[in-house]
């Protein structure tokens, strides 16, 4: 599956597997360092579910249980090999998107600046 096939939840795939690079998550945990570090994340929950489950079957994460004393079990994500090679794919991607919006944005401002 290719990286446009894989963008159904548009970048979320990519920002939740770098977050996953530098550490394992639980989804709330996943959630909350979302919507620290990356402004306007506007998902919900469900979706962040979702989007794990995707990448659980498509081997790019994988699943493991927290069963902590006296509490409720919960999931832990974490990256697999073919997770890293996945990032690796977003990160190309996203350096060509970002030239291309920087391409945008210089030409925007070259047609404000001809209005005066």
């Amino acid at each position: 599956m290719d990286i446009n096939e894989r963008s159904k939840f548009k970048h979320l795939t990519a920002f939740i597997l770098v977050l996953l690079a530098e550490k394992n998550y639980s989804p709330r945990e996943v959630k909350k360092s979302l919507l620290e570090n990356f402004p306007g994340f506007t998902r919900d929950m469900s979706t962040v579910y979702r989007c794990l489950s995707s990448l659980e079957k498509e081997g790019l994460v994988t699943v493991d249980w927290y069963l902590p004393d006296g509490g409720a079990a919960k999931k832990i994500y974490s990256l697999t090999e073919k997770g890293w090679e996945a990032l690796y794919e977003w990160k190309e991607d996203i350096v060509i998107r970002k030239r291309n919006f920087e391409f945008f944005l210089k030409k925007f401002e070259s047609l404000l600046e001809g209005e005066k």
